[in-house]
């Protein structure tokens, strides 16, 4: 309930400042978008075998400063899971995390109808909700990655491709570190 509250009021505040927005720079452009993701918990461990990611969803909003070179800060409710076997014990991490990527991008081909862009940087995540591990060792709350990634404005609608690999190890008596592929559309309120 406390990650529906949190969410809602994300997007409350974007409708809002994108309201005030109409009024100031055209160079900041707000919005929202969802979209699938895939991810594996990379390890060093010979221990933990079997590993398989399951499909989970995103859901956020963004801010994009700047014309072709801009940056992207944004605010993100992410789920993932992942399956593995350690010493004989099949384990099911779920995750609810709260995801704040910091993006700089390049608008490689910058139209009023068409934007294709490029774009990386540091990405934080926050565990809204402690997964499950084996017994004696548990999953840190904060971790962090950089994330690079790829994207398609047509109008208002906004296509995302992103892979954000896991640099901090959230587990770290497992080794684990988060991989994460994501697949997102969004709506920019202009």
């Amino acid at each position: 309930m406390k990650t529906i509250k949190l969410f809602a009021t994300a997007i409350l505040l974007t409708l809002g400042i994108s309201s005030v927005k109409a009024q100031s720079s055209s160079d900041i452009t707000f919005g929202i978008k969802a979209g699938v993701n895939f991810s594996t918990l990379k390890t060093g461990l010979s221990a933990v075998n079997d590993k398989s990611g399951k499909i989970g969803f995103n859901a956020g909003v963004f801010a994009r400063i700047g014309s072709d070179l801009y940056f992207q800060p944004e605010v993100n409710y992410v789920t993932f899971s992942d399956k593995y076997r350690f010493n004989s014990n099949s384990y099911e991490a779920k995750f609810r995390q709260l995801n704040v990527p910091l993006l700089v991008g390049y608008k490689i081909v910058n139209t009023n109808d068409l934007v294709f862009r490029v774009m990386a940087g540091p990405d934080l995540y926050y565990n809204l909700k402690k997964p499950i591990a084996p017994e004696g060792f548990k999953y840190k709350n904060v971790s962090a990655g950089g994330a690079l990634g790829a994207g398609v404005d047509i109008g208002s609608l906004t296509f995302d491709a992103r892979y954000s690999l896991g640099l901090s190890k959230f587990n770290k008596e497992l080794g684990q570190k988060s991989n994460i592929f994501s697949l997102g559309v969004g709506f920019k309120f202009q």
